[in-house]
C-alpha cells in the first residue's frame, strides 16, 4: 500500500503545477512572493503528536528562524496533527495547519498557499518508523519543486534507501538542499545524487521555561527525598518498527474488534511472535539492569515516556522496577516539563534520541541501547559509543548495560567533560545553520 501512496503522491505532484494557474481563476488559492512583502515559511514536521523530541525540534527551529529573520520579515507557519497538543509551545506570531495522517491535499492546500517549505523532522528520509513519513516529505519536496518554490530539509537524518522509496525521493527531493545531521547521512544523501551539506539536530538550544523548581517540586511529590541519584529510564518498542499500511490487519481488527496493534486508520505496527519474545528480551534486560543499578546506588527511578505511544512500554517496564519510581510521559508532561525532568538526572539508560539530546544541556552520564542511527550517530559524535553504546539485539545485553552503568557511575567527570565539549560544537552549529538559511533565502528571495 505504500507503493500505492507513492504512486498518488506523484499524481498530487503533476497536479500542483495546476494551482497557479487554477487561483486566477478562483478555484484555488495559490501564494506567489512578491517583493517587501513577509515570507511565508512553512515548517512540515510531524508535530501534534505528542513526540516530545518532535515537538523539541521545532520549538527550538522557530525561535532560531525568528531570531535570524527579524521581526516582520517572516510569517512562520507550523503543521500539526492536533493543535491542542501543542498549545503554548510558539510565540503568537506561529501560525498553526491542522492535517491528518490522511496528508495528500492538505499538504497540497499547505505548500501552495506557501513561498518556502522547511522539512523539519529528524526522520526525514529514513524508513526506520514508517517508509510513508518518507512519502509526506517527498510529497513536500516534489510539490514545492513543481510550483518553482524552494525548499530546505532542515538538520534531517537520510537513511540508506534502495528500491521505490529511493527513486522516489530522488525524484521528488532533486531541487531541495539539505543540511543533514551525520556525515553518514550525507552519504546516503550524495547516493541518492541530493545536494547538501552537515549541520546538526536543531533541539540542542532548546530550552525549558518550566525550569529546575518545577521538575524538582514534581519529583518530590511523587517520592523522591530531594537527595538520592536520579535515575532515567526511557525505553521504547524497537520491535513495534515500522508501521505500515494493511487492508487486510484493518478488515480483521473490524472484525474481532481488536485494534491494539494499530497506529492509525490503516497503519499497523510490525507484530510476529519473534518480535514479541524479542522484546521481552529488551524490557527484561533494560529492567534488570535499573533494578541494579538502583538498588546499588540507593536511586529514584524516573521512567520517561518520550513519545505518547511509549507509555505502553513505560507501564510494563514499571511493573517490574522494585526501587522507587515515577512514570513520566509525554500524554500527560508537555515538551517543555518533560525537557525539565530529563535536566535533573544523575544517569540516564536511554533507547529514544532525544532524551539523550535534552539531557545533555546538564552532561548527565548517558548509557543507550539502540534501533536507531540517530542515537547512534549523537553517542559517536560525543565519545561515548566504545563503552556506553548497545544494540537492542545484543545478545548479552543486561550484562552490557549494567557493566556500562557501573563505567559511567565511576567515569561521571570525564563523561561530563566530552558532553560539554561536544554540546558547544553543537550549539555553534546551530547557529551556523540558521545564518546558512538566511543567506540560503536571500538568493532564493531577497
Amino acid at each position: 500500500m505504500d507503493k500505492i501512496l507513492a504512486l498518488i503522491v506523484r499524481i498530487v505532484v503533476w497536479m500542483s503545477g495546476f494551482v497557479k494557474p487554477l487561483s486566477r481563476l478562483g478555484v484555488c488559492r495559490f501564494a506567489s512572493y512578491k517583493k517587501g512583502q513577509p515570507l511565508k515559511i512553512l515548517l512540515v514536521g510531524y508535530n501534534g503528536a505528542r513526540n516530545t523530541g518532535a515537538d523539541a525540534r521545532v520549538v527550538a527551529l522557530t525561535q532560531q528562524l525568528e531570531q535570524a529573520l527579524g521581526a516582520g520579515k517572516s510569517e512562520l507557519t507550523v503543521m500539526t496533527l492536533d493543535t491542542d497538543n501543542v498549545s503554548g509551545y510558539f510565540t503568537p506570531a506561529v501560525r498553526l495547519w491542522h492535517f491528518t495522517t490522511f496528508f495528500l491535499f492538505s499538504l497540497l492546500r499547505a505548500c501552495s498557499t506557501h513561498h518556502v517549505a522547511v522539512l523539519c523532522e529528524g526522520s526525514t528520509l529514513t524508513p526506520t518508523f514508517a517508509e510513508a513519513l518518507c512519502v509526506f516529505y517527498c510529497e513536500a519536496a516534489g510539490i514545492m519543486r513543481r510550483q518553482g518554490k524552494p525548499c530546505i530539509a532542515y538538520g534531517s537524518e537520510v537513511g540508506k534507501l534502495s528500491g521505490w522509496l529511493a527513486r522516489l525521493s530522488s525524484d521528488m527531493c532533486r531541487d531541495t538542499y539539505f543540511m543533514v545531521r551525520t556525515d553518514e547521512s550525507l552519504k546516503n544523501l550524495q547516493a541518492l545524487g541530493l545536494k547538501g551539506h552537515v549541520g546538526t539536530d536543531t533541539a540542542w538550544t532548546f530550552d525549558s521555561s518550566e525550569g529546575e523548581q518545577w521538575a524538582r517540586r514534581q519529583l518530590m511529590q511523587a517520592g523522591w527525598d530531594g537527595k538520592q541519584p536520579l535515575m532515567g529510564v526511557a525505553p521504547l518498542n524497537p520491535y513495534c518498527w515500522p508501521v505500515r499500511p494493511s487492508l487486510w490487519r484493518w478488515l480483521k481488527a473490524v472484525v474481532t474488534r481488536d485494534f491494539s496493534q494499530q497506529y492509525d486508520k490503516f497503519y499497523f505496527f510490525s507484530d510476529t511472535r519473534e518480535r514479541r519474545q524479542q522484546f521481552q528480551r529488551y524490557l527484561s534486560a533494560m529492567t534488570a539492569a535499573t533494578n541494579q543499578y538502583a538498588q546499588a546506588h540507593g536511586a529514584f527511578v524516573v521512567i520517561l515516556g518520550m513519545e505518547q505511544l511509549d507509555a505502553r512500554v513505560c507501564y510494563q517496564l514499571e511493573q517490574h522496577v522494585d526501587a522507587p519510581h515515577v512514570v513520566c510521559t509525554s500524554k500527560t508532561y508537555n515538551v517543555f516539563q518533560m525537557t525539565a525532568l530529563l535536566r535533573q538526572l544523575s544517569i540516564l539508560l536511554t533507547s529514544r534520541y532525544h532524551a539523550s539530546v535534552l539531557s545533555m544541556e546538564q552532561a548527565c552520564p548517558i548509557v543507550a541501547v539502540s534501533i536507531d542511527a540517530r542515537l547512534n550517530g549523537v553517542m559517536r559524535e560525543v565519545g561515548l559509543d566504545e563503552h556506553y553504546l548497545h544494540h537492542a539485539d545484543d545478545a548479552d545485553l543486561e550484562r552490557h548495560i549494567i557493566s556500562s552503568l557501573k563505567m559511567a557511575d565511576d567515569h561521571q567527570q570525564d563523561i561530563k567533560l566530552q558532553i560539554e565539549r561536544q554540546l558547544a560544537n553543537y550549539k555553534n552549529k546551530t547557529m551556523a545553520m540558521s545564518q546558512f538559511f538566511t543567506t540560503w533565502l536571500t538568493k532564493q528571495y531577497l
